[in-house]
């Protein structure tokens, strides 16, 4: 029961860092000249690959899930799996352009 709590909440948590980092508006220009903000994402994309490959185990049986029989289980993969495409398309993507200077 703990491990499918930790589950959920990584998953959820995941995907509330990838709303921070879209809502947060970070330009072109705060990605070259803040490194660790600069890391704080690769690492982000790539604990998102992680856990996108963990559902993808989940949904073919293989792996360290392969007793799963729960349907909800399964379901909850399904879907966390579509939204972490869409996801990693948003983290990937920087579409603010850089600050405009005053006149």
């Amino acid at each position: 029961m703990f491990i499918i709590f930790i589950y959920y909440f990584l998953s959820i948590a995941t995907l509330c860092a990838c709303y921070y980092f879209r809502r947060s508006r970070f330009t072109e220009k705060d990605y070259k000249y803040n490194k660790p903000l600069k890391w704080t994402r690769r690492i982000l994309i790539i604990w998102m690959y992680l856990l996108a490959g963990t559902h993808a185990s989940i949904l073919m049986g293989t792996g360290f899930f392969r007793d799963v029989e729960n349907d909800f289980i399964i379901f909850s993969a399904e879907f966390f799996l579509i939204a972490y495409i869409f996801a990693v398309c948003w983290v990937e993507d920087i579409i603010h352009p850089f600050d405009k200077k005053k006149k």
